[in-house]
């Protein structure tokens, strides 16, 4: 019989955290898109918008996620109070689709240590 276990993230580092206007983040995530072409998604949970970047598979960050720890070179945010499916960007007619993680449990942790480095 074959076992299924499910072992949940214990952390995750975030090794650089740069939060944005939403204007500047739809901006940063647009760059480079063709006219009429789809950018990379963005995520979203409770009230942020985020775009985070994974460190690469090495032997040492390999070793790290079997124990436990997920390594985000870089998490890229901004605030977005409500949720929609996609943003439109007019003067390229292109569209940036925004993904609700919000059943995520490490998003939805993630999203509140954001927001307390904000205060809010």
């Amino acid at each position: 019989m074959i076992k299924v276990t499910f072992k949940p993230w214990d952390e995750v580092v975030i090794h650089e955290s740069m939060y944005y206007s939403f204007e500047d983040l739809l901006k940063l995530v647009s760059l480079g898109v063709q006219p009429g072409g789809l950018t990379q998604p963005l995520q979203w949970t409770e009230g942020v918008a985020f775009l985070a970047v994974g460190m690469p598979p090495t032997d040492e960050v390999i070793k790290e996620q079997l124990l436990g720890k997920i390594h985000w070179a870089s998490l890229a945010w901004a605030l977005m109070p409500k949720y929609v499916g996609f943003i439109p960007i007019k003067d390229i007619n292109a569209k940036i689709p925004i993904v609700d993680v919000s059943k995520n449990t490490v998003f939805c942790t993630v999203v509140k240590a954001l927001k307390e480095q904000l205060g809010t």
